[in-house]
Parts: structure tokens; sequence; C-alpha cells
């Protein structure tokens, strides 16, 4: 099992966990026909897999956006997935809600290597600021640009502009990119967001 789910690009300590998880869940199980095991296998997994994936406390955006507020900071999500899944068009979504809530969001044009990563977060600000009168600004420094820095300042503006909440876009990367892993530690780790949002479809 542990093979079958690292060919297919899971990491190698969720992998283990999973295994011990599902392992721990069939340990003493009698089972008395070959297709009662695939069943009762599949629900093992699924339940570790549910297990996994629970946060350890109640997500609640807007609780914690407040808390920030009250702490004089920005709360800070990062966007990461592989190309194509919609980080953009996800980040676009959820500063909608953010204004809907009454948020003023700053987002962060991490994603500096995709060619027309920029202009089509600058489009995205244009149609958010149209439906909620300028409560979006858009930080960017064009292509070729160091992530984690581009967020620190982003961060930074926030910070003196009073804004709420900054959404920080990135490079779609796939989780075997070792140079654009390593960009996504040190964005990460230098920043220190509240949230790390992994978008997949």
């Amino acid at each position: 099992m542990k093979e079958t789910l690292t060919s297919k690009n899971v990491a190698s300590e969720p992998a283990e966990k999973i295994c011990e998880s599902v392992g721990a869940k069939l340990e003493g199980k009698v089972i008395s026909s070959f297709s009662r095991i695939a069943t009762i296998v599949t629900e093992a997994m699924r339940e570790s897999l549910v297990q996994l994936l629970t946060p350890k406390r109640r997500v609640d955006i807007l609780r914690d956006i407040k808390q920030a507020k009250s702490e004089k900071r920005p709360y800070v999500v990062v966007f990461c997935g592989v190309n194509g899944v919609g980080k953009s068009t996800n980040l676009a979504k959820i500063t909608f809600w953010l204004n809907e809530n009454n948020n003023r969001v700053l987002i962060a044009a991490g994603d500096t290597f995709r060619a027309g990563a920029v202009e089509q977060l600058r489009t995205h600000t244009r149609h958010l600021n149209a439906l909620h009168s300028n409560s979006v600004q858009l930080y960017e420094q064009g292509y070729g640009k160091d992530p984690a820095s581009l967020a620190a300042a982003a961060i930074e503006i926030a910070r003196e502009r009073e804004i709420d909440v900054v959404l920080v876009d990135t490079a779609g990367r796939m989780q075997d990119n070792e140079p654009l892993m390593r960009a996504l530690s040190k964005l990460i780790r230098t920043n220190n967001p509240d949230l790390v949002l992994f978008v997949a479809c």
C-alpha cells in the first residue's frame, strides 16, 4: 500500500501514517470472504484519510481575522497547489467572500514564474473593485522576483495601511520539484502565514 501511495506522489511520511492507521484499524478483524476484505480495507482507508485531514481545531477564518485585527496585524493566507488547479480563481472567490464580510484585502502576486499570472490577478482585482468599491489592492513586483521577499513586503504594506487580510498567490508546483518546493518552504518560514490553503481539483 505504501509503494502504491508513493508512486501516486503521496509523500513518504503521510503514506507511512496512512498505512499504520489502516493496519491498526484492521488488526484483529476476522473476515470471511475476499470481497469482504476489499470493502473493509477501503473503509479503513477512508477513515484513516478523514482522520489525517481533519484539522485539530475548527477553522473559522472570520473569527481568526478578528483576532489578528485585535493584534494590529493582517491575517495571512498562502495559496498552494499544482499547475492549473485554480489557485488564482479560488483566491478571487475568497476575496469576494471576505469583502462581503467587510474585510479589506491585499493580494500579493507571488506567482513570479508563470507568464500572465500577474495580469490575471490585475483582472480579478479590477472586477472585485467594481463590485466592492476599491476594497481590494494588488501588490506586485513583476516576474522573476523572490516570492518570499514579495510576500514579506506585501504583509508589511498591509500592516502600514491597516488592511485586514493578505492573500498570497504562489506559482503552481509539483511536490517533487525541489527548487520550487524550497522556495515555497522559504516563503512559509519567512512570513509565518495564519493559513496555508492547498487548492486541488
